[in-house]
């Protein structure tokens, strides 16, 4: 483990608490860890080979053109092993939060059983699916949810705790609605008096998920850490949680499916928020998100996205957030197993019941039934 390092942040794609914006449809967080000084000559080099004006790297900008992939393609082979990226499809990450949001307030007491099994993955992968379906009322859930999120009015939500259904909403939204609706309560004493205001009106923003992931994993590879962020409404909201981390020597991991995730790192101060003009290393993370925001969209099929996407592996951190169908293939035991949970939940969400009152056996019993059938 080396020392120290200073790591440069910048995003792409930002939309704060609107994460339908169809026009951007990834959010892209990236990391650089560069000393000022090749920061510096990197940034001069690529200004005047490609005769960028302004005197700054824009990466949103470079992406729109062939001449400016080019310069954005130099850059990444120049930062090769000195930068990590966390991508989100911000459709599925606004179904994430969903779960998230509206049916872990009800499951919280054993909530850990309930991810260990990915029945999360489950319902935010049914609900993404049914909202690319083009189904008018997931759009109109999502919206709804979006609403609430940004502006903490319960009472414009009535999309989200009602049981009338469209024609064409398929069996599991139905389920997700029903669920919603009979549990509004539990929403309501969770969220109420913390969404819209504060820290809580960015709680849908995925850039402190982003820059905490991002470091935690630098942080497995330098001893400390001074991080240099673009300016960022949502960080200046809040840092309470990143201000634990400085001076913090210990390493802790969270386990996440099969493997250890770190979970700490070491700051030497505060996050420090700059102007990207005076910072050549913010700069250059620009680039990066650009790059990768640019090549992690299906829509760009050109020869710098296509060689982009090989470098994912890679480059992408864990904390990133995309679709994985698997978790809603019916020939698996998991997608059926769950689908038979969130019945099970809706059928005791209808007759008042306990929601977790004897839950693991249920889900013990569904396992061996379907191992056995």
């Amino acid at each position: 483990m080396e020392e120290h390092a200073n790591v440069y942040f910048d995003e792409s794609g930002f939309t704060g608490n609107r994460l339908l914006d169809s026009k951007q449809p990834i959010f892209s967080y990236a990391a650089v860890v560069i000393q000022d000084e090749e920061a510096k000559a990197l940034v001069a080099h690529i200004i005047k080979k490609y005769q960028i004006q302004n005197g700054e790297i824009k990466g949103g900008k470079l992406v729109k053109k062939i001449k400016g992939r080019r310069a954005l393609d130099e850059i990444l082979n120049s930062l090769h092993g000195k930068m990590k990226v966390s991508v989100s499809n911000k459709k599925y990450a606004l179904a994430g939060k969903f779960f998230e949001y509206i049916f872990e307030p009800s499951l919280a007491r054993i909530s850990s059983i309930f991810y260990g099994i990915n029945f999360h993955k489950f319902v935010s992968t049914m609900l993404y699916i049914d909202f690319l379906r083009s189904g008018a009322q997931a759009e109109e859930i999502f919206e709804a949810f979006e609403a609430l999120m940004r502006t903490g009015n319960f009472d414009s939500s009535k999309a989200l705790f009602h049981t009338s259904f469209a024609d064409e909403s398929s069996k599991t939204l139905e389920y997700i609605l029903t669920f919603s609706a009979n549990n509004q309560s539990a929403v309501i004493e969770e969220l109420n008096g913390y969404i819209g205001e504060g820290s809580g009106k960015w709680s849908l923003d995925l850039t402190n998920t982003s820059l905490y992931t991002l470091l935690s994993d630098w942080g497995q590879s330098y001893k400390t850490l001074t991080a240099y962020c673009d300016k960022s409404k949502p960080l200046e909201t809040d840092q309470e949680l990143l201000n634990t981390m400085i001076g913090r020597t210990d390493k802790v991991f969270s386990s996440f499916g099969d493997k250890e995730l770190p979970i700490t790192f070491n700051l030497t101060e505060p996050i420090n928020l700059v102007d990207s003009k005076d910072f050549a290393g913010v700069q250059l993370a620009d680039a990066v998100a650009a790059a990768f925001s640019y090549a992690c969209n299906s829509d760009n099929t050109d020869e710098f996205a296509v060689k982009w996407r090989e470098l994912i592996e890679d480059v992408v951190t864990y904390g990133s957030v995309f679709p994985d169908f698997d978790h809603v293939d019916p020939s698996s035991l998991e997608a059926r197993r769950n689908g038979m949970i969130l019945q099970e939940l809706v059928r005791r969400s209808e007759n008042k019941e306990d929601l977790l009152d004897g839950i693991t056996g249920f889900i013990y019993d569904a396992t061996c039934f379907l191992n056995n059938s």
